[in-house]
């Protein structure tokens, strides 16, 4: 009887363990708390005001107040907190970032020769591990798998640029 209890002991000990090392696992890929850069750019003929970007950072919303163009591969911008606008309400741009996109280079998705002369969508992620890689995609020019994230982003746009 006490080989059995043993056995038993051992077996659930076990169990508990193999489950949370699995959860641990499982929620390590899906959840991120790094830094979202993203907006929108106007082609290179635009002049003035020719893009609008924003930072969600540590459950806050920034905007670039001085309109800066994404021209290199990170955004350097003059980021000013928004008052009004509510973290997680923008929180799923995070969350529901593609993984796919993390295998991507830097630069524009599924259009390698694409430039800024068109313009097109941003998005820029860092995290604290030293992961940081920018992207640019054109609104008829993205990987299928950004289809509904894509959609996502400028529902978001449209609700941060009528705050």
């Amino acid at each position: 009887m006490k080989k059995l209890n043993f056995i038993l002991t051992l077996f659930l000990i076990l169990t508990l363990f193999s489950c949370s090392s699995e959860d641990d696992n499982t929620n390590k890929g899906t959840q991120r708390d790094g830094t979202l850069i993203f907006g929108w750019f106007a082609d290179s003929s635009c002049s003035g005001d020719c893009s609008t970007i924003y930072k969600l950072d540590t459950g806050n919303v920034f905007r670039d107040i001085d309109y800066n163009y994404p021209e290199t591969t990170f955004f350097v911008g003059n980021f000013q907190l928004m008052d009004n606008a509510y973290y997680q309400d923008f929180e799923s741009l995070i969350t529901e970032l593609p993984e796919d996109i993390f295998n991507e280079p830097n630069g524009y998705l599924d259009c390698p020769n694409c430039t800024n002369e068109n313009g097109g969508l941003y998005l820029e992620y860092q995290d604290d591990n030293g992961f940081h890689k920018s992207w640019r995609f054109r609104n008829a020019i993205y990987p299928d798998y950004m289809e509904s994230y894509r959609s996502l982003l400028i529902d978001k746009l449209a609700e941060l640029n009528s705050l």
